[in-house]
This record gives structure tokens, C-alpha cells and sequence, in this order.
């Protein structure tokens, strides 16, 4: 019986591997030339003592504990570093691959019927869930290996091959849990928006978890499994228990992920979807209302996400601020005044990073949204729009219309969240001014960043992957770029390079101008790619 469940497992795993080849290495070489460049590139900007010491004593400064987690006691090498910085990110991205696989292996297929025609032949009832599990962990085993493979020959100072296959494999398993925990989830809901959703919130409840933890009770981190890729303890003490801490909870989440499958209808969730009402409500007119509704649900979570992220980030201005307090030398060369004025000036180049970090994660949404005109016409979605006497126009215009207001106000959430938690903790809160001259500052080169995902929607739609790319590395030269010495030149690769460290300064009102007729442009062309293109209705 138990055989008969997963029945041609294999054969899906091959035939899903097959389908997805061209994606499996697009995320495979990007991710590995990502960890492998880096650690390459590691010795030539930290392979002196006082290189390391320097960049040591950034790292363990509140601020930055909270980006890439606590640092190890020392002594400290070139390797502990390049540990240090790249974990958590690498976490991070491994995290977004396998939310991507799993869900649309699971949930994907069903809305696509794609799992109808598979579920049609003899196959077991466990056999799609099983062959989408053993995908995804057979793409983090030979990651996880080649990263392993890589720092052997990257030439790290202070590495061992003990430390470089725990870190290599050890990022592979934690992507690997995180895909199993959305299986879970894949199985609560009935559709791929609802489980990535849910995913996502419960990766954001770890991730802040890990971060408030990290600063004020570090022995904490070990309840949250996110906080697991920072108890490796890479290069110094290599701590397996992490390792199999991961691999603990994967089999616990697959166990549950199947017994879940078994106990629901075929192609619904645990969770029913609430019937809607009988009849629309006045507001739902036309496709702007429409797409609100169907779109509600996920903008108001990152709306409150990022707000949540901005108020926690906020509650560690006073930490960060008190910096300069606890030196005493800096206590008797400066007046309260200067510590003051110079405790705001840090605040500030940390908002200059969140600032970034913010806007890039709110276009998410933005990006989402426009991309819906090619993805919700694959799947037939658009068909009954189409089919009324709706042009292109503005079908188009409400789409990007929401996109914008909301990428504008998702971003502007997460900053009033800053403002908001930095206030409630700081003797002397920055001015919300402060905060909204970044705010207006990163606008700009939102608009420019959305822009271009209209013009791939417009002229090449099957290359909207695209834009989650160049996101991807925006936020990383943007992110890393001081820490990795980037060349000056790499910022100016994305808009947000010629934004000149807001709010720390004042941002350039030409800037910003010609930045706003790009972005227009750029719609502009967009659009009439996507009025005289054929519509990608099966």
C-alpha cells in the first residue's frame, strides 16, 4: 500500500527536473558564482590582520549583528569573515530559490492542470509532493557540495575542509528545510498565492526573530530555525548540531507534509477557501478594482511586514546610537553635544542601508503586480477581461497603477516603521523629516526599476524573470558593496547607485527629476510592446 503511494516517484522527479532544467541552472550558477566569487575575491580585501580587525569591529556593532548575525569570539581569519558576512545572505537567497521550486511544484501545477493530467495516469497520491521533495533536495545537495568545493580551492586564509563542507553543506539543508516547511503549507492551502504568502510570513516571524535575538539574548537564537546557520560556528568550533537540527525538522515538516496529503481532497487545501459573495460588490467596476481584490490580501501583508521589519530595526537605533557613549576616550575628547550629533550621523548611515534594503524589497510587490500581465494571461486568468470591452490601455494603466501606489506605500510603511520604533526608544528621535527625505529620495529609482519590468512584460515576455534578477543584484552591490570594496562604478549598474547616501545627505533634486523621466519612458515604451504584442492566451 505504502508502495503504491508513491508510485513513479522517480519518473516524476525526472520529468520535473527535465521541465525545470533551465531554471535549476539559472538559480544554480547565479547562487555559486555568487559564493564562490566572493570567497575568491576574499583574501585580496581581508588577507591582512589589520583589514580583518578593522572590518571585525563593523561587524560586531549592533547594526550589523542584526543584517548578518552574531560573530563567534575570536581569534579571527580571513575565513571567519567571509563566514560572517555571507551565511545569513546566502540563507536568505537559498530560502527565496526553494519557495519558488516547491510551491510551483505543488500548488503551481494544480492551477496550471498540469497535476490533473499527471494524476490522470497511474501514479501514487504522494507521488507529485514526494518527486517535488526529492527535486529540491537533490538541487540543495549538489549546491550545497560544489559551495563545499569551492572554498577548498577559493584559497581562504584560516579555512579546513571540515569547516568548508559544514558551511557548504550546511547552507544546502537549511534551503532544503525551508522548502519542506512550505510543502507543509502547500498543503494548508488551495492555491500557490495563499502558500507562498504564508510561506514568506513565516520565514519574516524567523527572520525577525533571529535578529532580536541576536542582539540582546544570543542563546535564544537556538529556539528559532533560521538562527540554526549562525550556531555552525564555521572555522572555529564547526558544529554539526545545526546540521542535524535541519535535517531533524525536514523529516518531522516531509512526515507532516505527507500525512496533511493524505487527509485532503485532491487538488484543495486543509484550509478551505471561503466562498465569495453572490454578488460583486459596487466598488468592483473595472480591472483597477478588480486587481485590488485579488491582490488585497498579499499587499496588506507586505504592507504590515515591512512595517514590523522597520519598527523592530528602529527598537536597535538606541543601541547603535549609544556607541560612541561607551568608548571612554571619545568621552573626554568630545562634549555631550558632539557624542550627540555624532551618535545621529551613525543612525543615519545605517538608514542609509535599511533605506535601500526597504525600497528594494517594497518593488517586490510592484514587480509582482506587472508581471500579472503576462503570467495571469498564461494561465487564462485575463481571458474574461479581454473578452469585454476593456482595451489594453486600460487594462494596462490599472495594473501599473496599482503597482506603483503600491510599491509607494508599502516602502513608505516600512520607513513610518523606522520613525515609529527608533522614537520610542531614543532620548533624541531623528526628525520623521530625516526620514522622508529618503523616502522621496528612493522613489526615483523605484519608478526606474518598475519601468523596466514593463518593457520586458511589453516587448519580451518570457524574460520577466528577469527583473527578479537584477533585484537580486542591486541588493547585493548595494548591501555588500562597502563591506566587498566593490569598484565605484558597480553602484551605478542599478538607479539606487546615483543616490548619493540619502539621508545622510540631501538627495539631488536633478536626480531625482531625470530618474522620474527614464522611469516614464520606460513605461512608455513598455507599453507599446504590450499593445502591439500578441496576447499569451492558452
Amino acid at each position: 500500500m505504502v508502495n503504491e503511494q508513491f508510485k513513479k516517484t522517480f519518473f516524476l522527479t525526472r520529468f520535473n527536473i527535465k521541465r525545470d532544467w533551465l531554471k535549476i541552472i539559472i538559480w544554480a550558477v547565479a547562487l555559486i558564482a555568487l559564493f564562490v566569487g566572493v570567497a575568491a575575491k576574499f583574501t585580496g580585501l581581508y588577507g591582512t590582520q589589520t583589514a580583518i580587525d578593522q572590518i571585525i569591529k563593523t561587524l560586531k556593532t549592533p547594526a550589523m549583528i542584526s543584517l548578518f548575525g552574531k560573530m563567534p569570539s575570536g581569534p579571527y581569519t580571513t575565513a571567519d569573515v567571509f563566514a560572517s558576512e555571507m551565511t545569513v545572505f546566502m540563507t536568505i537567497v537559498a530560502v527565496i530559490m526553494n519557495f519558488s521550486f516547491i510551491i510551483h511544484a505543488t500548488r503551481g501545477e494544480k492551477e496550471t492542470g498540469t497535476l490533473e493530467i499527471i494524476q490522470s495516469h497511474s501514479v501514487g497520491r504522494l507521488s507529485n509532493l514526494s518527486s517535488a521533495l526529492l527535486e529540491n533536495f537533490l538541487i540543495n545537495l549538489v549546491i550545497g557540495l560544489i559551495y563545499a568545493i569551492g572554498l577548498e580551492f577559493a584559497g581562504l586564509t584560516g579555512t579546513n575542509t571540515n569547516g568548508n563542507f559544514l558551511l557548504g553543506l550546511g547552507l544546502g539543508l537549511a534551503g532544503f528545510m525551508f522548502s519542506t516547511i512550505a510543502a507543509v503549507i502547500a498543503q494548508l492551502t488551495d492555491n500557490s498565492r495563499s502558500a507562498t504568502i504564508l510561506s514568506y510570513i513565516i520565514f519574516g516571524i524567523m527572520y525577525l526573530a533571529r535578529m532580536v535575538t541576536d542582539i540582546s539574548h544570543p542563546q535564544a537564537t537556538w529556539y528559532i530555525p533560521l538562527g540554526w546557520v549562525e550556531k555552525f560556528s564555521t572555522y572555529k568550533d564547526n558544529n554539526w548540531l545545526p546540521v542535524i537540527l535541519m535535517f531533524c525538522l525536514s523529516f518531522v515538516m516531509i512526515f507532516i507534509a505527507f500525512t496533511l496529503n493524505n487527509h485532503r481532497d485532491i487538488g484543495s487545501g486543509i484550509i478551505a477557501t471561503r466562498s465569495g459573495k453572490s454578488n460583486a460588490s459596487p466598488f468592483l467596476r473595472g480591472p483597477l478594482s478588480l486587481f485590488w481584490r485579488l491582490n488585497r490580501v498579499s499587499l496588506i501583508v507586505w504592507l504590515f511586514g515591512l512595517m514590523i521589519l522597520g519598527a523592530t530595526y528602529g527598537s536597535v537605533f538606541n543601541t547603535i546610537g549609544d556607541i560612541l557613549k561607551t568608548n571612554p576616550l571619545l568621552k573626554q575628547l568630545l562634549n555631550t553635544q558632539a557624542i550627540n550629533a555624532a551618535n545621529i550621523l551613525i543612525i543615519k548611515e545605517f538608514l542609509a542601508i535599511l533605506m535601500i534594503v526597504f525600497a528594494i524589497l517594497a518593488l517586490v510587490p510592484g514587480l509582482m503586480l506587472i508581471n500579472y500581465l503576462k503570467t495571469g494571461e498564461e494561465k487564462g486568468y485575463l481571458e474574461l477581461i479581454h473578452s469585454k470591452q476593456i482595451g489594453r490601455l486600460k487594462l494596462f494603466n490599472s495594473i501599473l497603477a496599482l503597482a506603483i501606489v503600491a510599491a509607494a506605500t508599502i516602502f513608505f510603511a516600512g520607513i513610518l516603521g523606522l520613525y515609529v520604533g527608533g522614537k520610542a526608544v531614543m532620548k533624541h528621535p531623528i526628525a520623521l523629516s530625516i526620514f522622508m527625505r529618503g523616502y522621496t529620495g528612493y522613489l526615483s529609482p523605484m519608478l526606474i526599476m518598475l519601468g523596466i519590468s514593463v518593457c520586458l512584460v511589453g516587448w519580451l515576455p518570457k524574460l520577466v524573470v528577469l527583473n527578479y534578477g537584477y533585484i537580486v543584484v542591486t541588493f547585493f552591490i548595494q548591501y555588500f558593496g562597502k563591506l566587498l570594496k566593490l569598484p565605484d562604478w558597480s553602484k551605478k549598474i542599478s538607479p539606487f547607485g546615483f543616490i548619493n547616501q540619502v539621508p545622510v545627505k540631501n538627495f539631488d533634486v536633478s536626480t531625482f527629476w531625470w530618474q522620474i523621466a527614464i522611469g516614464i519612458i520606460l513605461i512608455v515604451i513598455g507599453y507599446l510592446g504590450y499593445r502591439r504584442r500578441d496576447l499569451l492566451i492558452n
